[in-house]
């Protein structure tokens, strides 16, 4: 396995190959060979340049990690663990090289965005957009610009706020290939980097045309493209428009393109494997856009005990996720049970592990006689559950709570099994052998207000010394009484969409849209006991990652930091640096 190293690059582009390459330079991340292109002179060509505009590295692990999803588990004695993961957990600036570093995603979301730039000149020099199959190549290179911008933007950037966006720094948004060896480029405010998001989004969406793909999955095809605006907008904060958006990704009959876990129930349980293949294959409905990327995260959200230190362990499994939901059905064995949402637990004095099967793995050999190479997965990157998700958040936020209920429920019927099997006694046959009784209980999965208050009542809010699943929301763009429907909705569908996007880096967003307070605990398993180290708060600096070194070399301004006592000045509310704390079960 090899890692590739990050430096300062110029772009080439192999059309005839249909992919970017990368060469070594002391010039920026973003210039561009200036002369000796190949032409670009035919259709085809074009559309190998727009396949290449798609993002081959994964931001995944860096916000899933640097999520509450996470904890320190058994501190340094534990030695399963990277320092880049390790950076990652303490929001710390990653200085490691790995496949899946800032440096190689804001590396390669530039490369795609190169791309479709360069695709974009091309139909232009070949008199326009003149054709069907040009206008939605048009489409398609447009939509692939706006999103490589917006994963960008929302990684190193604060979120969009219409309080401060006009003032936050933004990310260079590129609409033209380069032309000069050494161009120079400042950095725009968030807010105007949602307004050119927003441009090319709206007019991909006019162009694109789902009659050009072969293999429509790895493609911006029209679900794919309206699921893209539909989290566009829930960030952007209109949700009539997400409501828009969401609508015509999912149709008429949304519960008819949900998951089928049935196919996954009938996979062997000895491995994630398989089950984690058919999550992303290009045969699940649901799944409406696939990025192939150069990832190891399979090893961190598998049974293996890589990524064992910083991870979702069985604290946060039992008391803030898998365990502490509104469907646990009333038997408290059965309540324990993998059944009810088919995650896989690993636990050992190495690692202890919660873990969905998302993530496979395949080997990309490049040398067969070193078996040097890289590894890779695939992403589910647009799916039918967001879209439903992103709209039941909008019809909470727009006071439709009936259209919100229905929609979480189609999600709940799909991702809740509908019954447990669990053991609840023994007895002795005539032959005296010992016969271990099972019975059944029906899990209760349709979520109406009164469970949902219910639910909502029978927990306080989460400290970390006793986590809990509802964690106080502090939106600066909607007021939110504690208590009320709106919040107790919310809080459910947040809890929702944290147990969906498990492993997939989407709760690192939803904390910082609303403003989720996180803590930074070592948990010491076998005293039941755990340290807070650090916090981290709406509007931290922290929660924009700070720029790859090499791009704050070549002149771009960084992201700033807070001063060192001020980054623990959170902790000291709980506890010293190294004090114990006693972790309290719920």
């Amino acid at each position: 396995m090899t890692t590739r190293y990050m430096k300062n690059f110029l772009l080439m582009f192999s059309v005839s190959c249909g992919f970017v390459a990368t060469l070594s330079s002391c010039n920026d991340f973003l210039d561009a060979l200036p002369d000796d292109r190949i032409e670009i002179d035919k259709v085809e060509k074009v559309e190998a340049l727009v396949t290449s505009a798609y993002p081959h590295d994964t931001y995944v692990r860096l916000t899933e990690l640097a999520s509450d999803n996470a904890d320190d588990l058994n501190g340094d004695l534990n030695g399963n663990y990277d320092r880049f993961s390790e950076q990652c957990f303490r929001w710390q600036e990653v200085t490691e090289s790995d496949n899946e570093s800032p440096a190689m995603v804001w590396q390669g979301h530039y490369e795609a965005i190169a791309a479709a730039n360069h695709a974009l000149q091309a139909i232009d020099e070949l008199g326009g957009a003149t054709t069907d199959e040009l206008r939605a190549l048009r489409g398609e290179a447009l939509l692939c610009r706006a999103y490589s911008h917006f994963i960008l933007t929302n990684l190193f950037s604060l979120n969009y706020s219409k309080q401060h966006s006009e003032t936050d720094l933004g990310i260079p948004y590129i609409t033209e290939p380069e032309s000069t060896l050494k161009p120079h480029y400042e950095r725009p405010s968030v807010a105007e980097d949602y307004r050119l998001i927003e441009k090319d989004l709206l007019e991909g969406l006019s162009l694109m045309s789902d009659a050009v793909y072969t293999n429509p999955r790895y493609h911006f095809n029209s679900k794919a493209a309206y699921t893209f605006a539909s989290r566009f907008y829930l960030f952007y904060q209109q949700p009539e428009k997400v409501i828009e958006y969401s609508t015509k990704a999912l149709g008429d009959n949304p519960e008819a393109i949900m998951r089928d876990y049935d196919i996954m129930q009938t996979m062997p349980t000895d491995n994630m494997q398989p089950r984690s293949m058919q999550y992303a294959s290009d045969k699940e409905q649901a799944n409406f856009l696939l990025l192939p990327v150069i990832s190891n995260d399979a090893f961190y959200f598998q049974g293996y005990s890589t990524g064992g230190r910083f991870n979702t362990n069985h604290y946060i499994g039992q008391a803030e996720l898998f365990f502490a939901t509104p469907w646990a059905p009333s038997n408290e064995a059965a309540s324990q049970s993998q059944q009810i949402f088919r995650f896989y637990w690993f636990y050992s004095q190495a690692y202890d592990k919660f873990l969905l099967p998302k993530t496979p793995y395949y080997f990309e050999e490049l040398n067969a006689n070193t078996h040097v190479g890289y590894f890779r997965t695939v992403v589910v990157a647009l799916k039918a559950e967001e879209a439903l998700l992103n709209r039941a958040e909008a019809y909470i936020l727009t006071g439709q709570n009936d259209k919100a209920l229905a929609d979480m429920n189609v999600w709940t019927h799909s991702f809740v099994s509908d019954s447990v099997t669990y053991e609840s006694g023994y007895h002795f046959d005539e032959n005296w052998n010992y016969i271990v009784d099972y019975s059944t209980e029906a899990v209760p999965r349709t979520l109406t207000m009164e469970s949902i208050h219910k639910w909502h009542h029978k927990y306080d809010y989460y400290t970390p010394d006793r986590p809990l699943p509802r964690k106080h929301l502090n939106p600066d763009w909607i007021n939110l009484q504690e208590g009320s429907d709106k919040e107790c909705l919310l809080q459910t569908l947040l809890l929702i969409r944290r147990l969906e996007f498990l492993h997939e880096g989407m709760r690192w967003f939803d904390i910082k849209r609303y403003g989720i307070t996180i803590y930074r605990r070592e948990i010491l398993a076998e005293l039941n006991l755990l340290t807070v180290t650090d916090t981290l708060q709406y509007r931290d600096p922290r929660q924009a990652i700070q720029l790859p070194f090499e791009v704050r070399g070549a002149g771009l301004q960084a992201n700033p930091r807070p001063a060192a006592e001020t980054a623990v000045e959170g902790y000291q509310n709980w506890a010293k640096r190294g004090e114990l704390i006693e972790f309290k079960n719920k």
